[in-house]
């Protein structure tokens, strides 16, 4: 319609800035957000899992998530993170490879039930597997949201990304998409470039590779960059550090013990809402088709912080 027939230019100008605002993935989610916690002993479940979901009905993408230190950093650590994700649309997954209630994984009496094709490889990953297929039966019963796992992705931080790594490259269907935040990840110096068509984000905050260096170059997000085909972007963003992903405790006790570079308390906020916007952009983009969220990011204008390095390829 005209403005002519009825509705002023000047209102006309508002509904089109508020439709373009709700599809910028930086702006906040438009789902409330509700959690649960599973426990091996009160659950049966393999590893402490924590999800986190949208308080509505419909399919969902779910997100894997392991978190730094190889999973000592529990998930409720990256509570900020997770919710901001939730309320975009995903249904978080957070696995605790370590925690209080949990049977000590070093004890000879724990052992993880074997996943064919898997033999061999440490109890940890083992975990991760059963842990998501447990997932994957009881979750249904306990939320109105449906995961979709015809479209999983997986999430890690920092060391939790070597596991991540491995997983992936032991398993081409795993997941349709994998994000690594400050990824550092031993095993990445070894492997064999990946044969998948597994879509990947490497993201990196600039202060995790200066000291107190929590990220090694060679280890990093560059390094898992050229281990996967494509499609596949490469982010660092400038300004921040390894520990402003964490929730503000557990922050706190990052920044004033300078285990890792971290950032001004008062930016937090601003770079999990972009941490949450640059996975949300590129998760519509390369599962859902929504060719609009490239931009989002690959194109340092349309991305509300400034960038130290940007790549992607594209030409699967």
């Amino acid at each position: 319609m005209k403005p002519s027939q009825g509705i002023p230019a000047t209102v006309l100008l508002i509904i089109c800035l508020v439709s373009s605002q709700g599809d910028n993935p930086y702006n906040p989610g438009q789902y409330g957000v509700d959690s649960l916690d599973f426990s091996p002993q009160k659950d049966d479940i393999p590893l402490h899992t924590k999800v986190f979901f949208p308080k509505s009905t419909g399919k969902f993408t779910p997100i894997v998530f392991i978190g730094g230190l190889y999973g000592w950093v529990v998930s409720e650590s990256y509570s900020t993170l997770l919710s901001n994700l939730a309320s975009h649309g995903y249904i978080a997954v957070g696995m605790d490879r370590f925690y209080l209630d949990q049977t000590d994984l070093s004890s000879p009496d724990f052992k993880p039930r074997k996943i064919s094709g898997l033999e061999g490889e440490s109890q940890a990953l083992q975990l991760y597997f059963n842990t998501t297929q447990w997932i994957k039966t009881h979750l249904k019963r306990q939320i109105v949201a449906t995961a979709d796992w015809n479209k999983t992705s997986l999430l890690c931080h920092s060391a939790g990304c070597d596991d991540t790594l491995v997983m992936v490259n032991l398993s081409r269907t795993i997941a349709q998409a994998s994000v690594f935040l400050d990824p550092m990840s031993v095993n990445a110096m070894i492997l064999q470039p990946i044969e998948s068509k597994l879509k990947v984000l490497a993201y990196m905050s600039q202060l995790s590779e200066e000291k107190p260096m929590c990220c090694i170059p060679g280890t990093d997000y560059k390094k898992i960059y050229d281990l996967v085909n494509c499609t596949k972007v490469r982010v660092q963003v400038k300004d921040f550090g390894h520990c402003d992903i964490l929730d503000d405790l557990l922050w706190e006790a990052c920044h004033i013990a300078h285990a890792c570079r971290t950032t001004d308390n008062k930016k937090l906020g601003i770079y999990r809402n972009f941490t949450t916007g640059v996975i949300d952009g590129f998760l519509q983009w390369t599962l859902h088709g929504n060719v609009d969220m490239q931009k989002y990011v690959t194109n340092q204008a349309y991305m509300p912080l400034p960038l130290v390095d940007l790549a992607f390829d594209l030409t699967c």
